[in-house]
């Protein structure tokens, strides 16, 4: 069902006839999250609102997300929605896999090299080592990829940025073959597995019946 809007706001233009899609699926609201690669404020806006803080864990140094995290965490303790380790956390990540990791520099220097982000900056082996960036096999990115819980908690979701760098398509379609079938399913088990007692399963739609971390 599609339902046109008609409305003014403080904080944008007004709204002539939008059509929202999709609805609210059985006219239970999502699950809210509020995202951020930089800014503390939005930390704090997610935790005021107890919803759930996205840190787009990639460009930047674990340090400055560990920053950001730990004030969401801290505030939404602080407003009354729950301790700190029960605040809904997730990170993002940026991998570029082939099942030999020599391949997988070798292939990725290219478009890291001529990037618009990266391009003409730290080397690949720089920002690979300063950055959530992870070039290599199936086995090195889980591996990396677990190390983010010793570094912000436990924490509910891990979405993979995989099409940046100009990659072309036909390339971003393979790396997501080899992610769905060699990575996801090792994380989601692993995530699992390690979860301290009392920290809440990822949110889903009460209809879904399921639970648990998703990678």
């Amino acid at each position: 069902m599609r339902r046109r809007s008609t409305g003014r706001g403080r904080f944008r233009t007004p709204l002539q006839g939008f059509t929202s899609t999709p609805r609210p699926l059985d006219g239970v609201p999502p699950f809210v999250w509020h995202g951020s690669i930089r800014s503390p404020e939005i930390a704090e806006q997610a935790a005021y609102y107890g919803d759930g803080f996205f840190a787009n864990h990639i460009y930047w140094p674990k340090d400055h997300f560990q920053r950001l995290i730990g004030i969401y965490r801290e505030r939404y303790a602080h407003y009354g929605h729950g301790t700190p380790e029960q605040a809904i956390v997730g990170l993002g990540g940026q991998v570029y896999l082939h099942r030999n990791s020599q391949e997988a520099v070798r292939e990725f220097r290219p478009y890291f090299d001529n990037s618009s982000v990266y391009g003409h900056g730290p080397s690949l082996e720089e920002m690979t080592e300063q950055t959530p960036l992870t070039v290599g096999s199936p086995q090195e990115v889980i591996d990396r990829t677990l190390t983010f819980r010793e570094h912000f908690g436990d924490y509910q979701r891990q979405l993979f940025f995989m099409d940046g760098a100009g990659l072309p398509l036909k390339t971003v379609l393979e790396q997501l073959d080899i992610l769905g079938e060699e990575v996801v399913p090792v994380l989601r088990k692993e995530f699992s597995a390690r979860r301290a007692a009392g920290v809440p399963d990822a949110p889903v739609h009460p209809a879904l019946g399921v639970t648990g971390a998703s990678a």
